[in-house]
């Protein structure tokens, strides 16, 4: 009777355990989706302070309106152009899916589109890196695939 106590207590133990993982695991992907989001309706309202707040200080981003990918710096300065001219009628980003490596790193897979407000579209497969730093989850590298 004991030996059966003892292992439904484990078989209970175990299963809390995966459940609790399952609900961190889903709220931490539901976190790294919302940075994306975040990042992006930053860009749609033309706050380029706000859009950077997202990306880490070392990012690596690939960036349309840069045209290659380029240090956080480099797609502040190339935004800050976008915003300037009102170049940008907006951007949207689709399908996303999201995966953790690890407890501190995240890729988010998506599409994004992106209207210029002189008639021109581009966009693409497009890959996020996020790390978490201190308990925020930052964009370390983008990708367009």
């Amino acid at each position: 009777m004991r030996a059966m106590l003892a292992f439904l207590f484990c078989a209970v133990t175990v299963a809390s355990a995966h459940l609790t993982y399952a609900q961190d695991t889903a709220s931490e992907i539901a976190a790294v989706k919302r940075v994306v989001e975040g990042a992006n309706a930053a860009v749609n309202a033309q706050k380029l302070d706000e859009m950077l707040a997202f990306y880490a200080d070392e990012a690596k981003i690939d960036s349309k309106a840069a045209g290659r990918q380029v240090s956080k710096q480099e797609y502040r300065d190339a935004m800050k152009t976008v915003f300037d001219r009102r170049a940008l009628n907006r951007a949207d980003v689709t399908n996303l899916t999201a995966q953790l490596t690890d407890a501190t790193h995240a890729t988010v897979d998506g599409t994004v589109y992106i209207h210029l407000n002189n008639g021109n579209r581009a966009g693409g497969q497009n890959q996020w890196k996020l790390e978490k730093r201190d308990g925020r989850w930052l964009i370390v590298e983008t990708k367009y695939q």
